[in-house]
């Protein structure tokens, strides 16, 4: 073997290939072959590039929010279309409804025809007014029993707790 193409063997174990110089760990890092003012426009030119990408993106986010609001507004306006829709619909048959009651009424009475009306009108008042007062009633009782066994169940804690409650407590 030639001394140029033989491999030469470190201490350490390491080597290095022919013609090679082997890496030492004090040696400076190579420089930068781009001047300082160059790379400081390039670095300019990045930024710029990314200001404009950032840009970009926030206003892609903000069409999106507006997309978004203008399909939230559209999906409300059908909707309250469609309630509305709907309540007319019941509305025309509950007023179909009751026509058909006081004609029928009416034809029950043929010498005052317009009783029929009176009559229906009446008994769809009181009945909407009884409906009101067993429903609230019904309510109210139940709102008292609630409140009632929740303070009940609050003094029997107090009990356990304590020996005793704030019954006990007031009592002196």
């Amino acid at each position: 073997m030639s001394a140029q193409t033989e491999t030469k063997r470190e201490p350490s174990g390491a080597s290095c290939g022919p013609g090679q110089r082997r890496p030492d760990q004090t040696d400076p890092p190579p420089q930068s072959q781009v001047p300082p003012v160059q790379a400081f426009h390039e670095a300019m030119a990045k930024l710029a590039e990314l200001k404009e990408y950032i840009s970009y993106y926030a206003a892609v986010r903000v069409d999106m929010l507006k997309v978004t609001v203008r399909n939230l507004g559209i999906y409300a306006g059908l909707g309250l279309v469609g309630l509305m829709a709907a309540a007319a619909m019941v509305v025309t048959a509950v007023v179909l409804l009751l026509q058909g009651i006081a004609g029928a009424f009416a034809q029950l009475i043929p010498r005052f025809p317009w009783l029929g009306n009176l009559i229906t009108a009446f008994i769809v008042l009181g009945g909407t007014a009884l409906g009101i007062i067993i429903a609230m009633k019904k309510l109210t009782g139940t709102f008292r029993s609630q409140t009632v066994k929740k303070y009940e169940d609050r003094q029997r804690r107090e009990h356990q707790q304590f020996g005793h409650d704030v019954q006990d407590r007031s009592r002196g």
